[in-house]
């Protein structure tokens, strides 16, 4: 059973899975809002730009569909450090690879451990959120998006800053992977060992067996293949404004590598005020009225 955790251990907690949303949101805007510098530096087409981005899209989906195993040999705790540290090191690789090596493979390795990391994380960071918004007994699930979105906009923000400055992708990334080791060790120190989310107790350890059918619970629900194609809409719209927003506002506007990461910040920070208010509307209007909305909302804004 989980123990019940003091006031410091929960508020710690709670800011530690806020603090894991932010440094998603930072490590994915850090190589969106760097596309037009990676695709100028390393001397390829729009083409080749999309099977890079579809390498890491299909690395992603292998994430978010092992995280189970994930988490039935780890736990979420120690998943999520290991998550963290591996699209850290996927975001230097990116820079390495781009302005040290010059290696198209390199920055493809990146990508890969960027999107798997991030994709697995995804799953793990959600499941730790919502455990938190069942203790608190109200909807709070849309303000650790909005901390996801946070990091979005200080990562696109951050990014315009230094295209400005004139810093090259490789210093850019690997300033960022630094800061995300560091983030990555000081939430999992602040995440406490949780049963429910299959973190091994040291007294009592259940066989990995065990553990993995309990991960794979939510798949014999079959509204859960119902709900996965709403968000793959959603991912698809929000994906697609991640990896091309900044490259389309560059080059097909001609407005420049600074004003093209201006435009992602725009778009985060649009999404980070609806997430801020999401709660409160959906505790107001309910969640599928306030779902239909906002999906009409973001296609008519496509």
């Amino acid at each position: 059973m989980d123990s019940a955790l003091t006031r410091s251990q929960f508020v710690r907690w709670r800011a530690a899975i806020f603090t894991i949303f932010l440094a998603s949101g930072l490590s994915i805007a850090t190589w969106a809002s760097r596309v037009p510098d990676i695709k100028a530096a390393l001397h390829i087409e729009n083409g080749q730009m999309g099977l890079l981005l579809l390498g890491m899209g299909i690395a992603s989906i292998v994430g978010i569909s092992t995280s189970p195993v994930v988490m039935a040999r780890t736990g979420a705790r120690l998943g999520m450090l290991v998550t963290m540290l591996s699209f850290a090191v996927g975001v230097g690789l990116v820079g390495l690879g781009t302005d040290v090596l010059g290696s198209v493979p390199v920055v493809v390795a990146g990508l890969v451990l960027f999107g798997f990391g991030n994709g697995s994380l995804d799953v793990m960071m959600n499941v730790e959120a919502t455990a938190i918004e069942q203790q608190m007994g109200k909807t709070i699930l849309p303000v650790f998006h909005a901390f996801f979105s946070f990091g979005t906009v200080i990562g696109a923000g951050l990014g315009a800053l230094l295209v400005h400055l004139g810093l090259d992708v490789a210093a850019h990334t690997l300033l960022v992977a630094a800061a995300l080791v560091v983030l990555a060790f000081a939430c999992w120190s602040n995440v406490p060992n949780r049963e429910a989310a299959l973190d091994p107790h040291p007294a009592e350890k259940p066989h990995w067996r065990e553990r993995m059918h309990t991960a794979l619970e939510a798949w014999r629900e079959p509204r859960t293949y119902f709900l996965g194609i709403v968000m793959l809409g959603m991912a698809f719209a929000e994906g697609g404004a991640n990896d091309w927003l900044a490259l389309g506002v560059s080059e097909d506007h001609r407005a420049g590598p600074a004003l093209g990461a201006a435009a992602l910040a725009t778009f985060s920070v649009a999404m980070t005020v609806v997430r801020l208010f999401g709660g409160p509307l959906v505790d107001r209007f309910g969640r599928v009225i306030v779902l239909r909305v906002l999906a009409i909302t973001a296609a008519a804004g496509i």
